[in-house]
């Protein structure tokens, strides 16, 4: 029984390592919940639901944030990588916030519209 679970212990570690996320993986994670926040945001702020008009508005703020926010994420996002996991941080200071966790081939993020 003891080397079973050692068995799936150490498959479980190579399997973290194999599919942890890199810093690609980060970016596009983060960008994706940008801009779904822009889209929410503008479906609540404009009243207008789902419909051609909110949708249009939204593809056109997702390419213009894209435009900006791109480069600035290339600029201020730093990805540690620990093996098992990885950790995306955006900050120019000393005190970086956390906004992206890897781990087995996913990327969660860890902010909301309000951090925004």
């Amino acid at each position: 029984m003891k080397k079973l679970l050692s068995l799936a212990i150490i498959v479980a570690l190579i399997a973290a390592v194999v599919t942890c996320p890199g810093e690609e993986a980060h970016k596009e994670a983060i960008m994706n919940e940008m801009e779904n926040s822009i889209d929410t945001t503008i479906k609540d702020k404009t009243g207008l639901g789902d419909n051609k008009i909110s949708r249009g508005l939204s593809q056109i703020a997702s390419g213009i944030a894209s435009k900006i926010l791109k480069p600035a994420l290339a600029l201020s996002l730093t990805v540690d990588n620990y093996y098992v996991f990885s950790v995306g941080k955006i900050g120019v200071d000393d005190n970086p916030k956390t906004v992206s966790i890897g781990a087995f081939g996913h990327v969660f993020t860890t902010f909301d519209a309000k951090d925004l």
